[in-house]
């Protein structure tokens, strides 16, 4: 299994009681943690029992520090280094549950940079396997070089399981990619047409039944795998298997950011053993529901998924 990590980042996490802008607060505590959509997801991948190989695409400056602590968790990690800063997220945690992101954008790559690290990366996608790619893309790729991204790896055989943004995500799905696993509101705004609409953080009381027609209505644009993550509310489907829902279940919160990723992880880890689809699902949100209780993002255990995939099949 290969997952590309295009736009990587630091994550700096700011524990405090009360965000106060426009004040000077001190925080009761400072994390970081080497991060990026598609790192989260390996870490779900891992929990599972899967030894994917991550490839990250790494501006220069601040990578040793970022290549050094994702292997000494024991990550299979290929770098592709290129000028620049490795950008940097900003998560402050309040006491109240209350989680703000402000993301970086990254630093610009040239194209001819770009379209190397995608020959080097399909080069070693294996005829029928999984390759997870999640999360944005740096300053200069655009939709073409997205579309002839997953165009490349469907033509080199590869099941492209892509998690981006709506901007990205129209594009993607018309290049053809295996499954696609959007939030709600990134969903709705890819079927509505909006891709800049803002984000709301509260699904909504019919969270889940929404969820279930905006992946029915993915599907139908030529997607064979549709999950879409509604928060705390679950997750829906829409497959050859059949559509469906799973409600999420009460856990344990620290740390929210890299539930989806992780979601996604332990979701492709059992597709590329051979499970159906609602049985994958179902390990994916319990996978979601561990990484929930880490710090580190989508950093679930193998121990605590397999607690929460026992609860599930209660539920």
């Amino acid at each position: 299994m290969l997952v590309v990590c295009p736009n990587p980042t630091i994550d700096r996490q700011v524990i405090l009681a009360d965000l106060a802008p426009g004040t000077v607060l001190r925080a009761r505590e400072n994390k970081a943690y080497p991060a990026g959509k598609s790192v989260s997801a390996a870490r779900g991948c891992r929990a599972n029992g899967a030894s994917p190989q991550v490839h990250v695409l790494l501006p220069e400056g601040g990578s040793s520090w970022y290549l050094d602590t994702l292997r000494a968790e024991g990550m299979n990690v290929t770098d592709h280094l290129y000028p620049g800063e490795v950008r940097e997220t900003i998560l402050v945690y309040e006491d109240s549950g209350r989680v703000t992101v402000i993301n970086g954008t990254g630093a610009e790559i040239a194209a001819d940079r770009w379209y190397e690290f995608v020959r080097m990366v399909v080069a070693q996608v294996t005829p029928g396997g999984w390759v997870i790619c999640s999360g944005s893309f740096p300053p200069g790729v655009g939709e073409s070089e997205l579309a002839d991204f997953v165009g490349r790896v469907a033509r080199a055989g590869g099941k492209l399981a892509l998690d981006t943004g709506p901007n990205w995500l129209a594009t993607g799905i018309a290049a053809g990619p295996a499954l696609i696993s959007p939030n709600l509101a990134e969903a709705e705004a890819v079927l509505a047409g909006d891709p800049g609409a803002v984000e709301p953080t509260d699904v909504g009381a019919d969270a889940l039944e929404r969820a279930e027609a905006a992946a029915v209505a993915l599907r139908a644009r030529g997607v064979e795998h549709v999950t879409v993550t509604a928060g705390a509310a679950g997750v829906a489907w829409a497959s050859p298997d059949g559509t469906g829902r799973l409600p999420g279940i009460e856990v344990e919160v620290k740390n929210p950011i890299g539930a989806g990723d992780a979601f996604l992880g332990g979701l492709v880890a059992w597709l590329e053993v051979g499970w159906d689809f609602p049985a994958a699902v179902r390990w994916g949100m319990a996978t979601a529901c561990s990484a929930i209780s880490q710090w580190s993002p989508g950093a679930a255990s193998a121990e605590d998924a397999a607690r929460y995939h026992a609860r599930l099949h209660q539920s």
